[in-house]
């Protein structure tokens, strides 16, 4: 059977359906559900037993500080208790569940139990319960609102390469308000920024054309294509700047890469992306250069000592 396929803590594995209900969820709800999956899974948890989650695991995972991780924690986990869904049991009776049965907050860690609704969505995928799956490590580094479930849409389709979905279905998938009825604020707002920051962020290249119905925007077409895996290679540089490289801090990270993303040199790897999304995905080569090719590191790299006074560091 298809749920007897063992998937290590590494990847998220959930039900589809958990995605009809994550767009009225805040990001720290989504987060919470996404760093639960793997432990629930892999202890067969039921009703009775504990998830923990530490703020420092939280932290780490999803790249924010501790204090703020434990208090995204404590609020999902508190959201979550009140929040609730309605399913039709096996005799067509409607009945009502909570997300989240009693939670406890002590030492740095959120310990949570989940009914075993919610746990079924967790752990058990087979042909009547579809799923999709996807690592743990690169959906956390999403921040905006709608990349969660924009990546979750894709990754669902990603075997067929590309999907379409009407205005109407996307925007009632999103949850979204009536302000993004007009097709402007829905692309602006929603779609490119989700977009852009999936593809600098993930392991898939997400882009979009519109379905046309006469002259009218009618839906989205998505198309999905995963990124060439990367190759282990090694940069022709000096131990010294080898060192010097690895030893960046996040808030250098983050300053060189706001800087860099401006510079014209360098400006034809943006591709599509704005500033923002080539500032984030400068910053992850300068975390990891040996994910990307040796001419395109050498390139940022040139560009990291030319254009600021990282060599006065």
């Amino acid at each position: 059977m298809e749920m007897q396929k063992t998937y290590p803590p590494s990847w998220v594995v959930m039900q589809n359906s958990i995605q009809e209900c994550f767009k009225s969820m805040s990001i720290d709800e989504k987060r919470m559900l996404i760093l639960a999956s793997p432990i629930a899974r892999t202890k067969n948890a039921t009703e009775k037993d504990t998830i923990i989650i530490t703020a420092e695991s939280s932290a780490q995972d999803c790249e924010i500080k501790n204090h703020s991780a434990y208090k995204s924690l404590e609020q999902a986990s508190k959201a979550l208790i009140k929040r609730y869904f309605c399913y039709l049991d096996d005799k067509g009776r409607k009945t009502y569940c909570n997300w989240v049965i009693r939670a406890k907050y002590e030492d740095g860690a959120v310990s949570i139990h989940f009914p075993e609704e919610v746990l079924l969505m967790l752990k058990e995928f087979d042909k009547l319960n579809p799923y999709t799956k996807y690592k743990k490590d690169i959906v956390l580094k999403l921040k905006k609102d709608y990349s969660f479930d924009i990546y979750h849409l894709a990754k669902k389709h990603q075997t067929m390469g590309q999907f379409e979905i009407s205005l109407e279905h996307l925007k009632n998938e999103l949850g979204l308000p009536p302000s993004y009825d007009k097709l402007c604020n829905l692309k602006d707002r929603v779609i490119k920024p989700s977009l852009n920051e999936i593809t600098a962020n993930t392991d898939i290249n997400l882009s979009y054309e519109n379905v046309k119905k006469g002259r009218s925007v009618v839906g989205f077409r998505f198309i999905v294509k995963e990124k060439p895996k990367p190759k282990n290679i090694e940069i022709t540089r000096d131990q010294n700047t080898i060192d010097m490289f690895c030893n960046l801090t996040d808030n250098q990270i983050k300053t060189y890469s706001s800087i860099l993303s401006k510079v014209h040199s360098i400006s034809d790897l943006a591709g599509n992306k704005d500033y923002s999304a080539f500032a984030i995905w400068i910053a992850n080569i300068l975390r990891d250069p040996q994910s990307v090719r040796e001419e395109t590191a050498k390139r940022i790299f040139k560009a990291l000592r030319t254009e600021t006074d990282f060599n006065k560091k």
